[in-house]
């Protein structure tokens, strides 16, 4: 049974997408995710034009790390679809993504990021 996509008031039905268990919704959601990440963005921006409203350098780098964490899972939950598909796609994503920054870590360690004046072993 066909289904009529051109009505773009309507949400995409869940018969029409390959592994989706929750039907995608249209453009409302993408403008309220595309001002929210505007924000996120101006927020970052003015942690650099006025650095003094943030505090020293920790915590605007603090500030900033997790600016960059929220915009990166949203774009990944909504724009990559992962609050629609089936459980264990995200399951995959989110265990590949742990992996990285655990090597990342693994490897900043390694190199004495952590401790810059220590000399090497």
């Amino acid at each position: 049974m066909p289904t009529d996509l051109s009505d773009p008031a309507e949400s995409i039905p869940t018969t029409v997408l390959d592994g989706a268990v929750e039907e995608y919704p249209r453009e409302k959601l993408y403008v309220l995710t595309a001002i929210f990440l505007a924000v996120l963005t101006v927020v970052e921006v003015v942690t650099y034009l006025r650095p003094a409203w943030f505090g020293g350098t920790d915590s605007r780098t603090v500030l900033l790390l997790l600016l960059m964490a929220v915009k990166f899972f949203t774009v990944v939950y909504v724009f990559m679809h992962l609050k629609f598909d089936k459980r264990i796609l995200t399951v995959i994503f989110y265990a590949g993504v742990t992996l990285a920054v655990v090597v990342y870590v693994a490897v900043l360690t390694i190199l004495n990021v952590w401790y810059p004046g220590r000399p090497h072993p």
